[in-house]
C-alpha cells in the first residue's frame, strides 16, 4: 500500500511469550536492510502489552460540579475520582491506581498526585464550564468534565439598617468592659447618672451574600451563573469567622449576624480572605448622634408552621419553599408562641429578638381568660398564649419594659405596647384546611392573603408581599376586624435543598422567635402606620393607670393658670365700668 508520503512495504506480527515480568509497554529497536544500499540507521518503536483487549477507560466523579468555597473558607473543597477499564467483553476493573493524570488548567481546578480526586483550594484565579482533566492509561486516555464554580467578588453585605441611633427611653445597663456611650447634651442628670445606665443603640442584622459564576468553554469567555443572575446565595455562616468591623469602638459584631452601636462615629464593616490579607467586602457604617423613638410593636401569635414545596418556575435545578405561619389553635391546651418587632421613627423595623434578653422584658396579658391565657415560663424570656376555649379576636396585650436593673421608679418603664390576634376553634386545623391538592406559587399566596384585609393600605405590605404589621393604634380602633383579617404571615425563599451552604436547621425552640417573618428581608426605609399618639415627653408609651404625680401637679398649675386669668379679666371689666361712670 502506498500514500503520496509513505509506501508500506512489509507489515510485522508479535508474540508475546509471557506477561510475568512484562510492563505497560516495551522498546522494539528496528532497522531496515536496502540491497546494494546498506542498513537505515536503527529506530526505537514502543509497543503497549496488556493482558486485556481495552475498549477504553472512563473516569467517575462522585459530582460534576464544584462549589469553590476554598476561597471564602480557606479549607480544601475535593470531589473524589475513580476510573476503570471497559474490555470487549464488557468487563469492568478499577484501574485507579494505575492512571496518570492532568488538569488542564490549574488555575480552575487541580488533581491529587495519586489521580483519587480533583480539587479547588482558594488559590484558583477563576471558574470554568466543563473544565478538563485528563486521565491516561497506557495507550488509552479519557477527559474528565467538570464545572467549577466560584463567588464573584466582591462579595454584598446587607445590613438592614446602615444607620444605628440610639433610642429613646430605653436605658440599659452598662458593662464595665464597654466603652460608655455619649450622653446628648439634652439628657436630664437623673437619666445620665441613674443606676449605671446608659441608653441603648438600634441593632441591625447582617448578611453576606454572592452569586457562584464560570466562564463558558466558548471562545469569548462569557460569564455563567449557578441557578441564574438573579439569585443570590447567603454565605454568612461560611465567612462569620472572616468577618470585622474595623473600629470596634464605634461599633461591634456579635455572632457575625447581628451589629450593634457603640459610640458615635462611623467605620466599616470587613469581611476578609482567609488565605491574604486583601478584603473580599466591605460596607461603610453611621452611629448617629440623634435619636430614635419605638413608634410601634408588632406582634404575632404563632402556634404552627406549613411548608410547601413546588419546583421554581426559573429553573429546573431549584425548588420554590413557602412558609406559612398558622395562627389557629385548633386543641384544647394547644400552645401558640409570640413573635415580636419593633419599628422606629426612622422608618426601620427589627426583630426583637436580636436584642439582648437581659435590656428588656415582655409581659402578656389575655384580654379574655375564657378564650385564652397566658403564661410565663420561668426559663423562658417569651410569654406562650394557651388555648382555653372557642373564640378569636385582640386578645393577647404584650408590654414591652426596660431592664429591672434600668427602672427608675416602682412604677414600669413601658416602651411600647401591642397586640396580637388569635383564633381558637376546636377540631378546626389550619394544616387540615390547605389540603387536598398541590398547590401552584400563587395559590399559596392567595390562601395566605385571604385573611389580609381587603382594603388595607399598600404601603404596608413590602415590594416581596410581606405583611409588616399594623399600628397599634389601629389593633385599638378595630381588635375584633383585625382579629378576621389578620394577615398570614409568608416567607418566600428559593433553595437548592438548603439556600444556607452549611444545610442550616433550627437549633432549637427559641429561634421560632424570628420564624413567622423574614425580617432580613425588610427594606431599610418603609413607611408604616405610627402609633405615637400616646407618647410622654420621654416618647413612654403610656399605660392604661391613673393620673401621675407630675400629671395631677401640672394640671393644678394649669388651674391655677387659668384662675388668675379669670381674676384679671373680671378686675378689668370692673376698672372698665367704674371708669365709664365717672
Amino acid at each position: 500500500r502506498s500514500t503520496s508520503l509513505f509506501h508500506e512495504v512489509v507489515q510485522l506480527a508479535f508474540e508475546i511469550a509471557g506477561f510475568s515480568s512484562l510492563s505497560g509497554t516495551q522498546p522494539i529497536s528496528w532497522q531496515v536492510e536496502y540491497p546494494r544500499r546498506g542498513a537505515s540507521d536503527t529506530a526505537l518503536s514502543e509497543i503497549f502489552i496488556c493482558q486485556k483487549d481495552l475498549v477504553g477507560i472512563v473516569p467517575l466523579a462522585m459530582d460534576t460540579e464544584i462549589l469553590n468555597t476554598a476561597i471564602l473558607t480557606g479549607r480544601t473543597v475535593a470531589v473524589p475520582v475513580k476510573v476503570v477499564s471497559i474490555e470487549e467483553n464488557s468487563a469492568v476493573t478499577d484501574i485507579s491506581e494505575a492512571v496518570e493524570c492532568r488538569s488542564s488548567g490549574e488555575d480552575v481546578v487541580k488533581v491529587s498526585d495519586r489521580c483519587d480526586y480533583v480539587f479547588v483550594n482558594g488559590k484558583e484565579m477563576k471558574g470554568k464550564v466543563n473544565a478538563l482533566v485528563n486521565f491516561t492509561y497506557q495507550y488509552l486516555s479519557a477527559p474528565l468534565q467538570i464545572t467549577v464554580w466560584v463567588p464573584r467578588l466582591p462579595l454584598q453585605i446587607d445590613i438592614s439598617d446602615t444607620e444605628l441611633s440610639q433610642i429613646k427611653g430605653w436605658r440599659v445597663p452598662v458593662v464595665s468592659n464597654k466603652r460608655p456611650t455619649r450622653d446628648s447634651e439634652d439628657e436630664d442628670e437623673d437619666e445620665r447618672r441613674g443606676r449605671g445606665c446608659t441608653l441603648q443603640y438600634q441593632h441591625a442584622t447582617v448578611r453576606v451574600l454572592t452569586q457562584f459564576v464560570a466562564e463558558d468553554s466558548g471562545p469569548w469567555g462569557h460569564l455563567s451563573y449557578l441557578l441564574g443572575s438573579d439569585w443570590h446565595f447567603d454565605i454568612t455562616d461560611l465567612v462569620v469567622d472572616f468577618m470585622k468591623v474595623e473600629d470596634p469602638h464605634i461599633a461591634k459584631l456579635q455572632d457575625g449576624r447581628v451589629l450593634m452601636g457603640r459610640e458615635v462615629g462611623m467605620t466599616t464593616m470587613q469581611v476578609l480572605s482567609p488565605l491574604s490579607d486583601s478584603i473580599l467586602a466591605e460596607k461603610t457604617v453611621t452611629v448617629l448622634d440623634d435619636k430614635v423613638t419605638i413608634t410601634d410593636l408588632g406582634v404575632q401569635l404563632v402556634s404552627g408552621l406549613s411548608l410547601f414545596l413546588q419546583p421554581s418556575a426559573a429553573t429546573s435545578r431549584a425548588i420554590v419553599a413557602t412558609t406559612v405561619a398558622q395562627e389557629l389553635l385548633h386543641t384544647p391546651k394547644q400552645e401558640a408562641v409570640v413573635s415580636t418587632w419593633v419599628q422606629f421613627s426612622d422608618s426601620s423595623v427589627t426583630p426583637l429578638d436580636i436584642y439582648d434578653p437581659k435590656d428588656f422584658s415582655l409581659s402578656a396579658a389575655s384580654l379574655d381568660e375564657g378564650v385564652v391565657s397566658v403564661h410565663q415560663r420561668p426559663a423562658g424570656k417569651w410569654p406562650v398564649v394557651v388555648a382555653e376555649g372557642e373564640g378569636q379576636g385582640a386578645l393577647v396585650k404584650v408590654d414591652m419594659m426596660i431592664s429591672e436593673a434600668c427602672q427608675k421608679s416602682k412604677r414600669k418603664s413601658v416602651l411600647a405596647v401591642g397586640s396580637g390576634s388569635i383564633k381558637v376553634k376546636f377540631g378546626q386545623n389550619d394544616a387540615d384546611a390547605d389540603a387536598g391538592g398541590d398547590y401552584d406559587a400563587d395559590e399559596i399566596e392567595n390562601h395566605a392573603s385571604d385573611r389580609r384585609h381587603k382594603g388595607s393600605d399598600p404601603e404596608r405590605y413590602g415590594q416581596d408581599g410581606r405583611y409588616y404589621g399594623s399600628s397599634s393604634a389601629e389593633r385599638e380602633e378595630g381588635p375584633l376586624r383585625k382579629a378576621s383579617t389578620t394577615a398570614k404571615s409568608i416567607l418566600r425563599n428559593k433553595v437548592v435543598k438548603n439556600t444556607r451552604l452549611d444545610g442550616g436547621k433550627l437549633q432549637d425552640d427559641s429561634q421560632l422567635q424570628n420564624i413567622p417573618i423574614d425580617f432580613t428581608n425588610f427594606p431599610a426605609q418603609v413607611d408604616l402606620p405610627r402609633g405615637g399618639a400616646g407618647m410622654e415627653d420621654n416618647d413612654l408609651v403610656q399605660t392604661p393607670r391613673g393620673l401621675s404625680d407630675l400629671e395631677i401637679g401640672m394640671y393644678a398649675l394649669l388651674g391655677v393658670f387659668c384662675l388668675a386669668i379669670l381674676v384679671f379679666l373680671i378686675n378689668c371689666a370692673t376698672f372698665a365700668l367704674k371708669y365709664r361712670h365717672k
